[in-house]
């Protein structure tokens, strides 16, 4: 079972009853710009997970009202300083563990998921 099979059954879509989705795609890349002048592309989801790209500490703690609506987000800190990732890193520990959420790395040094409290991935 791949990555696609785990989020689905962390979020509940499990058995073969599921109907087929039209080839139809949403456009799942921007472009952003970083300060230093360079240009990526940018994945806005991840197997249908919304993937956020904070900065700084404070916009780091709006993504926490995700796990309390008991929705899972990725976080992926690969724009931020090396102080700056660490204080968003330690905080989202912190609000997981507060929340008996998970808190799981999914590639080291850069995308982290937060799943909240009933929702499991299966490795």
């Amino acid at each position: 079972m791949g990555f696609m099979g785990y989020v689905f059954k962390a979020l509940g879509f499990e058995g073969s009853e599921q109907k087929a989705k039209p080839d139809k795609k949403p456009k799942t890349k921007a472009t952003y710009k970083f300060k230093d002048g360079k240009t990526t592309n940018r994945v806005d989801h991840i197997d249908g997970i919304p993937v956020y790209y904070p900065v700084t500490f404070l916009q780091a703690k709006d993504y926490a009202q995700f796990l309390k609506d008991k929705k899972a987000v990725i976080i992926s800190i690969e724009s931020c300083d090396k102080g700056e990732s660490q204080r968003i890193l330690d905080y989202f520990h912190g609000v997981t563990y507060g929340m008996n959420a998970k808190f799981i790395v999914l590639d080291e040094d850069r995308l982290y998921l937060l799943l909240p409290e009933g929702l499991e991935v299966e490795e």
